[in-house]
C-alpha cells in the first residue's frame, strides 16, 4: 500500500548568475543547480534560466507544514542575505510544494501567519503541484 508523499523545495532563479555565489553567501549546499542554456536531461530543450535549489526528499506526510518547516528552518536566519542576493542579481524565489496523493489520503494544506510573513519578507512565490494517483 502506497502512502501520500510531500516534497518542498526552495529555488532561486535568475537570468544569469553564478550558483556558487548563492552557496557561499547562504552557506548551504544546493541539492541541484543549472545554468541558463544547459540542456534538460532526456528532453530536446534548454534551460531558459539559471537555478539554485534545495529541497526535502519525498516524505510520507499528511501535513505539508512538516516539510515546509524543514526548508524554512534551513533558510529563515538568512533572509537578509537572500534579499541582498535578490537585489544585486535580480533573482526570484519560488517555494515548490509537490504532493503525491495515494489512497485518497489528502494532507493538510495551510500556511500559518509566520510562514506567510517570512515568504512575504523574502518576496517568494509559492507553487503547489498536486498529483492524485489513487
Amino acid at each position: 500500500m502506497e502512502n501520500t508523499t510531500v516534497m518542498v523545495g526552495f529555488s532561486i532563479y535568475g537570468d544569469e548568475f553564478n550558483p556558487q555565489i548563492i552557496t557561499e553567501k547562504l552557506n548551504i549546499q544546493p541539492k541541484k543547480y543549472w545554468l541558463k542554456g544547459d540542456t534538460i536531461p532526456g528532453k530536446p530543450l534548454i534551460r531558459n534560466k539559471t537555478c539554485w535549489s534545495v529541497n526535502t526528499e519525498y516524505q510520507e506526510s499528511l501535513d505539508i507544514n512538516d516539510q515546509l518547516s524543514e526548508i524554512i528552518d534551513l533558510i529563515q536566519g538568512k533572509s537578509k542575505e537572500i534579499i541582498e542576493l535578490m537585489r544585486i542579481h535580480n533573482l526570484e524565489i519560488i517555494i515548490s510544494i509537490v504532493i503525491n496523493i495515494e489512497n485518497n489520503q489528502k494532507p493538510a494544506m495551510y500556511l500559518n501567519k509566520q510562514v506567510i510573513e517570512f515568504l512575504h519578507c523574502i518576496n517568494a512565490e509559492i507553487d503547489i503541484d498536486l498529483y492524485v494517483y489513487s
